[in-house]
């Protein structure tokens, strides 16, 4: 894969994530273990109305919390967009459709190329 196109794949994985999960800004919050949909549903509205990302009857550490709250789908969609847009002004560089990509005369390609790898390299492949 050359590195144009890794970061066109990070595009399409990252956008095809945000637009799958429940829209930012997140809320964690620890959910009692009740399965009735009903008791559920009361708890959620006790959340001030905020979208909440439910993780289940678990702790999650407070810098895990503010990490997962901040990189919400609204940032990773904000991310997604600058990658395209470097994708799209490399489409037709020979150095970033080749080789390494360290050839490619642009200061924010490499970035751009190390943010893709990171998601390229991360969580689910789908």
């Amino acid at each position: 894969m050359t590195p144009a196109e890794e970061i066109t794949a990070a595009v399409e994985k990252l956008h095809n994530a945000c637009m799958a999960a429940a829209p930012g800004p997140w809320k964690i919050a620890k959910v009692p273990p009740y399965t009735d949909p009903l008791i559920m549903s009361r708890y959620e509205e006790t959340l001030n109305d905020e979208e909440v990302l439910i993780v289940g009857n678990i702790d999650v550490a407070p810098e895990d919390q503010a990490a997962i709250e901040t990189l919400h789908p609204g940032v990773g969609l904000a991310l997604a967009a600058w990658l395209d847009e470097e994708a799209s002004l490399h489409a037709d560089d020979g150095a970033a459709n080749s080789g390494d990509g360290s050839a490619v005369n642009c200061e924010n390609f490499p970035h751009a190329l190390a943010v893709a790898r990171a998601i390229n390299v991360t969580g689910s492949q789908s």
